[in-house]
């Protein structure tokens, strides 16, 4: 690796100056806390709400005007816990409040309406809020901020990464991507819905048959505080089996400008936003990043003979709250990658080790833009539309390399795919005990693909897939929420899909319901039947009919949804203020699941396994699968300078294909468990900085794999699986430990940020997979990322 010194060493020094200075003119700095306070369920203003920082020195608050907006002043730096009254309302606690020298801290604050009966028991307000942020979510659900993101060791920055903490949830058992499996499920049964719209995959570098990649496109300093669920969700979610990210978008600040510029494993970012009219409290929010690996090869750094993966996104919203014809939004977020990696560039030695030495270019695009519009109807009612355009692409261009050295064409694979949607809901607020929500979701989905791969032996492009093709989705749904009591909450909805290609439906009730037992304990139990349509390319796979002229048949045309039924059960207790434990017990029982007419191993429950598309003719809906297990959490929020969360899943995953043998899914690990921690220090003479440090374990079952017929593969000189004997067994347990130091320094105008994130700190060696090598007649294995040093900076300004 070569550095350019002359270029690094002042930057550097030119850091330290800038951090030197501050500290030694320390001062006592304060910031502003502001925002609204409305309604959930009717998003009308409080007018009188008291806002208040708990944990002070001296009382400090203020209570809310007629449009339910509040301002605290001089509000000391550091973490916040804010609490929100009102007459007739739960209180609220909101902690985790980091208060900057350089930001305002902006809040949109929703209340319940208390429901009064005469055996009321009085739920206090908690500072820990385990719950997501939709109320219609009684199970398997949980909220995640922006600090999340941040603060956990080994998670860059990104969400999904961050999710893989939770329980029920496992890494897609390679450290170099995102993928998640929630409670061994395809990762390709992930709902993402950004700005209440559903969208493709949301990650640089992604292809067709995953649902992750090695870097997010999604910023996490722009997104609000969000929802991840797990199973059994309400019905206004659909087209999904295994989980949902319901992602928000945050406002911009509507007074005055700021700006974020930051360079880490994500790349070089710039974010700005200000107001665009005071007066009418419209925003604008927008955001640039840059591949960090590509700004360090422009520096004359380098990483070895393959090609710098290169990628760029940007992210952006505009908010206009105050029309004639209510509030609008305009959002968008995209991004463009490519990478290449060129074993012609090695040497004739490192050649000789490879399997099959190759050429690869790749690149992938995504892309969303939306429009949102909400309109009150009278107090108790708003309408709520969003409309989407968004899409995604990828391209691989591979040459296989001969003896010497030579390329000649493989395979050539060209991917779009494209939706326009809409989706608008209705929601009222009865009283204080019945909410009604119902909505519908139009999607027009189209797609091309273009895969060939070159025959040598005939000196011809075989085209395995060739399809310009579009259709429709639509769904609709409708939920009821009744509070039977202030310590009972029931909901119960029907989702429904029908899909315009071959004119299948997924009728799927959901219900959900929350006791709490006293001020410490609440049980829950949910049920949701979830219908998945299959990929597109899936539908038109085609089979070869007719030889000798070249006839196509598509024989997947008419493959139904996949459908699930999901069973969970809850308990949840709090062990103090700030510190709860939490169990659930799920079942899933899967069924409609695609296979091959003739016996074989092969189900559609295994797509995603190996991040590439999946070509299978002649599927049937005869597959089975069963998911169950246990999960428990403990978790104490940050307080006191620390926190700590531990989560254990134990479960199995199972699935039956058309040979009717009963085996493990690729995705069955039987266990996940994660601890993380982590401690901050006020330091510096006005305790304005804060020194942190935050440590991650995970302990997991090993991937599953396909077992390779040593002798069958030594004998024919290729690779040879046995298929009967798919997943059976597991890689060597998976262990990693991730370390991230922090320093934050406060001054006048700005905040800096300086941070180490070490992944995989013991450097240990997990397995990734193994592979035949005709070359050495052995079995080579491949690991996953060992000891990866990630440095990181950002300033507020």
């Amino acid at each position: 690796m070569r550095h350019k010194t002359g270029i690094m060493k002042p930057i550097l020094f030119l850091s330290f100056v800038i951090a030197i200075r501050s500290t030694l003119f320390a001062q006592d700095f304060t910031q502003t806390i502001r925002g609204t306070v409305i309604d959930k369920d009717s998003k009308q203003p409080l007018n009188g709400a008291t806002v208040q920082l708990i944990n002070e020195t001296k009382p400090t608050g203020t209570i809310t005007d007629e449009k339910g907006i509040f301002r605290i002043i001089k509000v000391s730096l550091g973490r916040k816990i804010v609490k929100i009254s009102y007459l007739g309302y739960e209180d609220r606690l909101l902690s985790d409040i980091i208060v900057n020298s350089a930001k305002e801290v902006i809040l949109n604050i929703e209340m319940i309406e208390k429901v009064i009966s005469s055996k009321e028991i009085v739920v206090s307000a908690k500072v820990i809020k385990s719950s997501a942020n939709n109320e219609l979510v009684m199970v398997s659900g949980r909220s995640f901020t922006i600090d999340q993101t941040q603060r956990y060791a080994g998670g860059f920055g990104d969400p999904s990464r961050m999710a893989a903490s939770f329980a029920g949830v496992a890494g897609g058992g390679n450290d170099q991507r995102n993928d998640i499996i929630i409670r061994g499920n395809s990762p390709t049964g992930l709902l993402w819905r950004f700005e209440g719209a559903d969208i493709p995959n949301p990650n640089h570098f992604s292809s067709q048959g995953a649902n992750g990649g090695p870097v997010s496109i999604l910023n996490n300093n722009l997104l609000a505080n969000s929802d991840f669920l797990t199973g059994a969700f309400p019905a206004e979610y659909g087209n999904a089996n295994a989980g949902i990210f319901d992602l928000k978008m945050r406002n911009g600040n509507n007074e005055k400008r700021e700006f974020i510029s930051q360079l880490g494993f994500a790349g070089l970012e710039l974010l700005a936003e200000g107001p665009l009219s005071r007066k009418k409290g419209s925003s604008y929010l927008i955001s640039y990043r840059y591949s960090t690996l590509s700004i360090f090869n422009a520096l004359g750094i380098k990483f070895g003979n393959s090609g710098i993966p290169q990628y760029q996104d940007l992210s952006f919203k505009f908010n206009f709250p105050q029309t004639k014809a209510g509030s609008f939004t305009l959002f968008g977020m995209g991004g463009i990658s490519s990478t290449q990696l060129l074993d012609s560039r090695k040497t004739s030695e490192e050649r000789l080790k490879l399997i099959f030495p190759q050429d690869v270019q790749f690149n992938s695009k995504m892309g969303v833009l939306g429009i949102g519009h909400l309109v009150q109807l009278g107090k108790k009612a708003y309408i709520k539309s969003v409309l989407t355009v968004s899409g995604d692409g990828n391209r691989a261009l591979v040459d296989t390399l001969d003896k010497n050295n030579q390329a000649f064409y493989f395979l050539n694979r060209n991917t779009i795919g494209g939706k326009i949607a809409v989706h608008t809901f209705y929601n009222k607020k009865f009283n204080a005990k019945n909410t009604l929500k119902t909505g519908v979701i139009a999607t027009r989905l189209n797609g091309v693909m273009i895969d060939s791969l070159w025959l040598n032996t005939l000196k011809a492009w075989y085209k395995r897939l060739d399809f310009k093709e579009e259709t429709f989705l639509s769904q609709a749904y409708i939920n009821y929420n009744y509070r039977i009591a202030q310590d009972v909450t029931f909901n119960a909805g029907l989702h429904t899909s029908y899909l315009f290609l071959n004119h299948t439906w997924s009728v799927d009730p959901r219900a959900g319901m929350r006791w709490q037992l006293s001020t410490k304990q609440s049980v829950s139990a949910g049920y949701g039947k979830h219908g998945q349509i299959q990929p597109l390319l899936t539908y038109f796979t085609r089979t070869l009919a007719d030889t000798f002229n070249n006839v196509f048949i598509q024989t997947n045309k008419n493959v139904g949804m996949s459908q699930a039924q999901h069973f969970v059960l809850g308990y949840e207790i709090m062990i103090n203020e700030t510190t709860r434990i939490k169990a659930e017990t799920y079942y899933q029982y899967l069924y409609n699941l695609p296979v091959t007419q003739n016996p074989s191993f092969f189900s559609t429950v295994n797509f995603g396994a190996d991040f590439i598309p999946v070509f299978v003719d002649s599927l049937v809906n005869n597959g089975k699968g069963k998911n169950y297990g246990i999960e428990i959490t403990l978790e104490r929020i940050f307080s006191k300078g620390f926190y700590y969360l531990f989560t254990g899943s134990f479960y199995e995953s199972k699935y039956q294909a058309s040979d009717l043998h009963w085996r493990n899914t690729a995705f069955n690990g039987n266990f996940v468990i994660n601890a993380l921690a982590g401690k901050e220090w006020k330091v510096g003479r006005t305790k304005n900085n804060t020194l942190a440090l935050n440590l991650k374990v995970t302990y997991a079952g090993g991937r599953r794999y396909i077992p390779i017929d040593i002798n069958a593969s030594a004998q024919t000189g290729v690779v040879v699986y046995d298929f009967y004997h798919a997943y059976q067994n597991r890689q060597k347990d998976f262990f990693r430990t991730d370390l991230k130091f922090s320093f934050k320094k406060n001054s006048k105008h700005f905040t800096q940020e300086f941070a180490l994130d070490i992944q995989n700190i013991f450097n240990t060696q997990n397995i990734l997979q193994q592979n035949w090598n005709p070359q050495t007649q052995k079995l080579q294995t491949d690991y996953q990322i060992g000891f990866f040093p990630v440095p990181f900076y950002r300033i507020y300004f």
